[in-house]
C-alpha cells in the first residue's frame, strides 16, 4: 500500500510541474466468476452483488496513463465444503493505453494489486481478511459528454492468488471528470 501512495505523490507532483491532466471517476457494474468453487458446473457464476470502482487516472504520456483503483469484486468463497459470500476489494495501480476513437477514447488497462478478501459472516473463517497479489487486464471506451466529462465503459478480467485462483470478470459504467 505504501508503494501506491507514493506512486501517487510523484505523479501528483509530476503532473502539476508539466501541465498533465488527472482523470477521476467512479463507475458501478456487474461480475462473473469464471468457473467459481461455488458452482462447478457453471463456466460463468453471475453475481446478484454489484461491483463498484473509484479511479484516478494520471497522465503521464500522450497516450498513456497511470491509473489508481479500488474495486470491489463479489466472490463466493469455498472453505469445507461450505460456501461463504463476500467480496474482493482490490487497490490496483495499472497503466492505460488510450487512443482516439469516433465517440471518445479507447481504452486498454493493465495492472498489479492487493486483493482483501472479505467475507459477509458475522463470525468468519480465519481466511477472511487474507491479502493476496492479484492482476487485472481490461478494455473500455470513454465516451465524450463534454471535453471535462466522459461516460466510461469497461471490461476487466481480475486474477487473484487466493484460494483456487479466481478469475473474476467486472462489466462497469461509470462517469471520469479530467482536470
Amino acid at each position: 500500500m505504501r508503494w501506491m501512495l507514493a506512486a501517487l505523490v510523484a505523479l501528483a507532483t509530476a503532473s502539476t510541474a508539466s501541465g498533465q491532466i488527472a482523470w477521476v471517476g467512479a463507475s458501478w457494474g456487474t461480475s462473473w466468476e469464471y468457473k467459481a468453487a461455488a458452482a462447478p458446473d457453471t463456466n460463468f457464476l453471475h453475481s446478484s452483488d454489484s461491483a463498484p470502482a473509484l479511479f484516478v487516472a494520471m497522465k503521464i504520456e500522450e497516450d498513456v496513463l497511470l491509473r489508481l483503483k479500488a474495486a470491489e469484486l463479489p466472490h463466493v468463497e469455498v472453505i469445507d465444503g461450505v460456501q461463504w459470500p463476500g467480496k474482493f476489494t482490490a487497490y490496483t495501480a495499472g497503466i492505460d493505453y488510450v487512443w482516439r476513437s469516433p465517440f471518445g477514447f479507447g481504452v486498454m488497462s493493465l495492472g498489479l494489486g492487493d486483493y482483501q478478501l472479505s467475507l459477509k459472516a458475522s463470525n468468519p473463517p480465519p481466511t477472511s481478511g487474507n491479502s493476496k497479489f492479484g492482476w487485472y487486464f481490461g478494455v473500455g471506451e470513454w465516451f465524450n459528454i463534454t471535453r471535462k466529462w466522459k461516460v466510461t465503459a469497461e471490461l476487466a478480467m481480475n486474477r487473484t492468488q487466493h484460494n483456487g485462483n479466481p478469475t473474476i470478470y467486472a462489466a462497469n459504467v461509470g462517469l471520469a471528470y479530467g482536470f
